[in-house]
């Protein structure tokens, strides 16, 4: 556990932030707490307007409650495997530099097509927190790891699932699967320029 830890410093460090504070919001905190937790870490237009930082940062820590236990422990496998790979290729800075980015840009992204009145109800005050972000800029950043003949499905799949499962208004998918699509496709972005850097760095 200790080299894991050491050879992937913040992989390690997110899961068990991640899992530290389920814990508490689960068995510690009281009902009310942890439901205001939620309310005031959801990275809906309200919050983005009134403490943008605090949210955009503080939504990527808390589990989505509403999310299928299965559906969660899945993208917490998935995150811990293509982030600690990407993590391992670029050092830690740089890996959280990408999913930051993923994470904040799909946010961002979200925000602007809830505020073009894509959906037929108001999602001023909606509960949007998550890991599912991250995840998902992670999963686009390994892209540039795979050969060449795998990227293109590999990123078609991760694409995919989120529009496939989604359910759909008109001619836009819910707003989650909105921002699961840029969170891959940032991260796929940022994550060739964070690898090609470092290859030209020690001349590969």
């Amino acid at each position: 556990m200790r080299e894991r830890f050491r050879r992937h410093p913040v992989t390690a460090g997110y899961l068990l932030a991640v899992a530290g504070l389920a814990l508490l919001m689960r068995f510690v905190f009281a009902d009310g707490m942890t439901a205001q937790i939620r309310a005031s870490l959801s990275t809906n237009p309200a919050n983005l307007a009134d403490h943008p930082v605090n949210a955009l940062v503080g939504s990527a820590f808390v589990l989505d409650t509403a999310d299928p236990f299965v559906f969660t422990l899945l993208v917490l496998a998935a995150l811990a495997a293509c982030l600690g790979a990407f993590e391992r290729e670029v050092g830690p800075w740089r890996a959280v530099a990408v999913v930051l980015a993923g994470h904040v840009g799909a946010c961002l992204v979200v925000l602007v097509v809830i505020s073009r009145g894509a959906y037929p109800f108001d999602l001023t005050h909606v509960t949007d927190v998550g890991v599912s972000y991250v995840a998902f800029a992670a999963a686009g950043a390994v892209t540039v790891l795979l050969p060449a003949v795998l990227r293109g499905p590999w990123m078609a799949l991760v694409v995919a699932y989120p529009l496939v499962t989604a359910d759909w208004y008109g001619l836009v998918p819910e707003f989650a699967a909105v921002g699961h699509v840029a969170a891959a496709f940032i991260g796929s972005g940022c994550g060739a320029f964070a690898v090609h850097r470092v290859y030209a760095s020690v001349g590969r």
